[in-house]
């Protein structure tokens, strides 16, 4: 648990480090999200089996007004994250950008967010292993949400992600994960 800790402090320090840059570039930081997830879920298995929670994320939610130009409904806002496993598994990080539809009177939103992911097993993987090529530590996360408002700017949201490779390995592969998080706009 320590070591959970201590890894998801890293990963937030290094994210709020990249604030200040994206900050000066999309105004201002809207929203910090943070979860846990359970991976591999495509595979079967029970779903609500504590042991199968095995990943904690941070997402940090930029404004950029000249985007939201481009959306008739909905707000279109680019995102940084970072998912950290802490079963031995690659960690990544992520970047892209999210769409959100808030609901006209209910609490309630979706969102769809598309981006890049780049894997830890592009850096960490022996030398002449196929995941540290190119195409395999880099690939695509898309990911679909659905959050409910809490009072005083907080949301809890379920989310779905999914990391295909593209048989840019030699074969191809995929990760689908679903997690929780609780959101916090500013």
């Amino acid at each position: 648990m320590r070591s959970l800790i201590s890894r998801l402090s890293l990963v937030l320090a290094l994210l709020l480090a990249a604030a200040p840059a994206a900050q000066a570039q999309f105004n201002f930081l809207p929203e910090v999200r943070a979860g846990i997830s359970a991976r591999g879920v495509d595979g079967g298995g029970n779903l609500l089996d504590p042991a199968r929670i095995g990943d904690a994320n941070v997402e940090l939610l930029f404004t950029a007004p000249d985007l939201n130009a481009w959306s008739v409904i909905g707000e279109l806002r680019p995102h940084l994250g970072a998912t950290m496993s802490f079963r031995g598994q690659d960690s990544y990080g992520y970047a892209g950008l999210s769409w959100t539809f808030q609901a006209p009177i209910l609490p309630v939103f979706v969102e769809a967010s598309a981006g890049g992911v780049v894997r830890s097993s592009m850096f960490n993987a022996p030398q002449n292993d196929p995941a540290r090529n190119f195409g395999c530590g880099v690939g695509v996360r898309v990911a679909g949400s659905v959050g409910v408002n809490l009072p005083l700017g907080a949301s809890l949201i379920g989310t779905v992600e999914h990391l295909p490779d593209f048989g840019a390995c030699g074969a191809t592969r995929a990760n689908t994960n679903v997690g929780m998080r609780l959101g916090f706009r500013f």
